[in-house]
C-alpha cells in the first residue's frame, strides 16, 4: 500500500512536471530567485530605512511614491517589449532596483539627516518594479495555458514560499555574524544584488515574446464590458488590501519582535514553511466547482489576520497573523489569480493583451495607493492611538466585499449561461 502511494506520488509528479513548458519552469525559477532576493532585501530595507525615519506615516508615503511609479513604467515597458523582448524591460527593472540598493548603501546614515531621501529610494524601486512586474506578469500570462494554469500558479507559490523559507535563515545567520542589524543589511543587500544579475541571465533564455501589435492602455482603463468591469473592479479591492501587506504587516511582526531582525527572520522561516503546505493542499484539493468556496473562506481569514495583528501587536498576535494569513493566502489569491489571467486570455485572439495586463497593474497600483493614502489621512484626522487600527481594520475589510462582490458577479453570470444569454 505504502509502495503503491509512493509510486502514484511520484508519477503524478512527473506528470505535473511534463505538463509545464520549458518557459513556464523557466518562470518558476526566475520567480523563486527573484522572489528569494526580494524577501531579503525588500522587507528588510522597509526595516533598515524606519530604523533611521522612526516613522510609519513616513513609510506609508515610501510605499505610495513606489507604487505610484508603476503604472507609467508598465506603459513604458509594454510600448518597448511591443518591438523588442520582455528580457530586455525585465533586466532594465532589475537594473533599477541594483540603483536603489546602491543608494541605500552609500546613503546610510544621510537618512536619519535627511528623511526626504527615502523618496529617491522609492522612486528608485518604483521604477524598476514596474518594468520588472509588467515584464514577468506579461510573461506569466503568455506562456500558461487554461490546462496548466492552475498548476503553474501553485508551483510559483510553493516554489517561492521555498525561497521565502531560505531567505530568512540566510539574512538571519548574516545578521548574527554581523554584530548589529544594521550591518547585517548592508551584507544582505551586496549578496541580493549578486541574485538580481543572475536572474537578468536568465531572463535571456525566454523564448516568449509580445504580440507584435499596437495597443492602448487609455482604452484598456475604461470598464466597457460587464466582464472587464468585474475583474478591474477585482484588482482594485484586491489592491486595497494588498496596502497592508507591502510595508505595515511586516513592520508589525517587527516590533511584535522588539524589534529583533534574528528573531523576525526566524518567524518568517515558520511562515513560510506553512504557506508551502497550504499551497500544496489547495492545488491538489481546488478544483472549478469549489474555487468560489476557497475565495470566500480565504477571505475570511486574511481579513482576521491583519485585524488581529493591529489589535494586539504583541508576539501571541504576530504569531496569529503569520499562521493564519500563511493557510489562507493560496486560498484568497489562487482564484483571485486564475480567474483574472483566465478572463484576460479570453481577449487574446482580438487584441495585443499587453495592454489590459497594464490596465490590469494600473488598477492594483491605484488600490495599493488609495489604501496607504488611507492609512495617511487616519493618522491626520484620528488620535495617535486609533489611527493605526481604525485604517487597518478598515483596509482588512476588502477581501470580504471582494468576495461578496464576486459570488454576486459569477452566480449571476452562471445563470445567463444557463440561459445562453453568455458564453
Amino acid at each position: 500500500m505504502i509502495l503503491k502511494t509512493k509510486k502514484e506520488f511520484i508519477f503524478q509528479g512527473d506528470c505535473f512536471m511534463k505538463a509545464l513548458s520549458s518557459n513556464e519552469r523557466l518562470l518558476i525559477l526566475i520567480n523563486c530567485f527573484y522572489n528569494l532576493a526580494n524577501a531579503m532585501s525588500a522587507v528588510f530595507m522597509n526595516v533598515y530605512l524606519y530604523a533611521y525615519t522612526g516613522s510609519l506615516v513616513v513609510m506609508s508615503i515610501y510605499t505610495i511614491v513606489r507604487i505610484g511609479l508603476y503604472p507609467f513604467f508598465f506603459t513604458i515597458g509594454g510600448k518597448w517589449a511591443q518591438r523588442h523582448r520582455f528580457s530586455q524591460t525585465l533586466t532594465a527593472g532589475l537594473v533599477f532596483i541594483m540603483i536603489s540598493l546602491l543608494f541605500v548603501l552609500g546613503a546610510s546614515d544621510q537618512f536619519e539627516r535627511v528623511p526626504q531621501l527615502v523618496y529617491v529610494v522609492a522612486a528608485l524601486v518604483g521604477m524598476g518594479e514596474g518594468l520588472y512586474w509588467l515584464s514577468i506578469n506579461s510573461l506569466n500570462q503568455i506562456v500558461s495555458t487554461a490546462k496548466t494554469r492552475s498548476l503553474f500558479i501553485s508551483d510559483i507559490g510553493i516554489f517561492n514560499n521555498l525561497s521565502a523559507i531560505i531567505a530568512p535563515l540566510i539574512s538571519t545567520l548574516i545578521i548574527e555574524l554581523a554584530g548589529t542589524d544594521t550591518a547585517g543589511y548592508v551584507e544582505i543587500f551586496k549578496i541580493v544584488l549578486v541574485i538580481y544579475g543572475l536572474i537578468a541571465l536568465l531572463s535571456t533564455r525566454i523564448s516568449a515574446r509580445s504580440v507584435n501589435r499596437g495597443f492602448s492602455v487609455l482604452k484598456r482603463m475604461r470598464l466597457d464590458d460587464p466582464q472587464w468591469r468585474y475583474c478591474m473592479t477585482s484588482t482594485f479591492l484586491y489592491g486595497m488590501r494588498d496596502s497592508l501587506i507591502l510595508t505595515l504587516a511586516g513592520l508589525l511582526v517587527y516590533n511584535a519582535t522588539n524589534g529583533s531582525g534574528s528573531a523576525y527572520g526566524k518567524l518568517l522561516a515558520i511562515f513560510a514553511v506553512l504557506t508551502i503546505l497550504a499551497y500544496a493542499w489547495v492545488s491538489r484539493t481546488m478544483r472549478r466547482s469549489n474555487r468560489m468556496r476557497y475565495y470566500q473562506i480565504g477571505s475570511l481569514l486574511i481579513a482576521s489576520s491583519t485585524i488581529v495583528l493591529v489589535l494586539w501587536p504583541t508576539l501571541a498576535g504576530a504569531i496569529y497573523y503569520g499562521v493564519v494569513n500563511a493557510i489562507a493566502t493560496p486560498m484568497y489569491a489562487n482564484p483571485y489569480t486564475i480567474i483574472m489571467m483566465n478572463a484576460i486570455q479570453d481577449y487574446a485572439d482580438q487584441e495585443n493583451i499587453v495592454g489590459r495586463v497594464i490596465a490590469k497593474e494600473a488598477y492594483l497600483s491605484i488600490g495599493r495607493c488609495l489604501g496607504m493614502v488611507l492609512i495617511v489621512l487616519c493618522s491626520l484626522l484620528l488620535p495617535e492611538t486609533l489611527y493605526l487600527p481604525t485604517a487597518v481594520v478598515m483596509c482588512s475589510l476588502f477581501p470580504v466585499i471582494l468576495t461578496l462582490y464576486a459570488t454576486v458577479y459569477h452566480r449571476e453570470r452562471d445563470r445567463q449561461k444557463q440561459l445562453g444569454l453568455v458564453k
